[in-house]
């Protein structure tokens, strides 16, 4: 049986990496029988959850309370130089060189293959990610082994250093898959010669209905005739740190609750969740939270110990409407008509890729608009659909071609 080392970052507290890294396993399952170890590019040996997994805590039952801390770009964070930032993740990362440098080999060394992805991996963030790739892929040079990028996204700019560490690493690979058209135009513009060995599929996280076959979704429901309206929502300011879009909070959190008054007066329920990372969690509690107080069939899902709550939360849905990419490609694979919030060029590229280019919204759209455009074209729908399905085709195909290769 082959042995397969897959690396992403699946212990961010953003469970959408997690999410990643488990469909991408799924992806491996589906074509055979492997051995997968994941590996954690920053923090190490992960251990995947159990399939399907997921906390027992019933929906709408209260988590336990911490102080989650909202992002901030504080005065003394403006005024750090650039230059200083990347000296400061460069000295932390090679702190790391002799925590994980014993584990890496040894995980090289049982590996058959390696492969690196998927999620957003190929932008430079101070060189943490350039610096933690080229860690690994170093040592899988040195071994002579076989290295697949598998299903990135890829942004710029990348400073010098990033762009000689990535460039290197995609040139030692055998093949490179990116997830959507606009990662694979700016690969391509930074590294032409790469055209060969690169090709554009999707985000893995469309085969999230495989991955957790699980237990039926709302639409399903007997008992319950209302219509279930997800919201799911990420914490504005890291549009500041993402994008080009500066939305302040309390304007954000003021649409969200003419968003779900408005669903809420139209007869449906409410969900709101998050994709569990501490800034959206904060957001949620301090902004909207105090806004939809007590409003009749709004309900706040407990926020996601791991992949497997997150993914309830949005199957209990029967429409989506998020800001997390993650939140929005789960609940396309269950087939549920959905709505994403525009932030940064990979939303907008994907939904594109998936013919869903109409499903792009922002925080300047009339939230009765958005409800009065929840119920699609059903030849739009089904259309997105077939799509869908093609594109988990090619992920399976291709995800079969390169291990039969390793």
């Amino acid at each position: 049986m082959k042995h397969i080392l897959l690396a992403g970052v699946p212990h961010s507290t953003n469970l959408g990496d997690g999410l990643i890294a488990m469909t991408v396993n799924q992806l491996i399952r589906t074509c055979g029988e492997y051995t997968v170890t994941n590996f954690d590019l920053t923090a190490g040996l992960y251990k995947e959850p159990a399939e399907g997994g997921g906390s027992t805590r019933e929906t709408g039952k209260p988590a336990l309370t911490r102080d989650y801390k909202l992002n901030e770009v504080s005065v003394k964070k403006k005024l750090t130089p650039d230059f200083l930032r990347y000296m400061k993740s460069y000295s932390v990362h090679k702190r790391k060189d002799a925590v994980l440098g014993e584990q890496i080999r040894e995980l090289v060394t049982r590996a058959d293959a390696v492969l690196i992805g998927g999620g957003h991996l190929f932008i430079d963030t101070y060189l943490s990610f350039p610096i933690a790739m080229r860690r690994l892929v170093r040592e899988v040079k040195r071994q002579g082994k076989p290295l697949h990028v598998v299903f990135v996204g890829m942004r710029g700019p990348w400073s010098f250093l990033a762009r000689k560490w990535f460039t290197d690493i995609l040139h030692y690979a055998k093949t490179i898959s990116v997830r959507d058209e606009d990662s694979l135009a700016y690969l391509l513009s930074i590294a032409p010669s790469l055209a060969h060995k690169a090709v554009a599929l999707s985000d893995p996280a469309l085969v999230t209905l495989e991955a957790f076959p699980g237990r039926r979704a709302a639409g399903d429901a007997g008992a319950v005739t209302a219509r279930t309206i997800g919201l799911g929502i990420m914490d504005p300011n890291e549009m500041r740190r993402h994008s080009p879009y500066q939305w302040e909070r309390d304007d954000c959190a003021d649409w969200w609750y003419s968003l779900a008054k408005g669903a809420a007066d139209g007869g449906s329920r409410v969900r709101v969740f998050t994709n569990g990372a501490d800034t959206d969690n904060a957001f949620v509690e301090r902004y909207v939270k105090p806004r939809l107080a007590g409003m009749p069939g709004v309900e706040f899902a407990p926020y996601p110990d791991d992949v497997g709550d997150l993914v309830e939360s949005i199957r209990d849905c029967d429409t989506v409407i998020a800001q997390r990419l993650h939140a929005c490609i789960p609940a396309i694979s269950f087939g549920k008509p959905t709505y994403g919030i525009a932030w940064d060029k990979k939303l907008a590229s994907i939904f594109k890729d998936l013919g869903l280019s109409g499903h792009v919204l922002d925080f300047r759209t009339d939230p009765k608009a958005v409800l009065a455009g929840l119920v699609p074209e059903k030849s739009r729908q089904e259309g997105s659909v077939r799509i869908v399905n093609q594109k988990k085709r090619e992920l399976v195909t291709y995800v079969g071609r390169i291990l039969h290769e390793a």
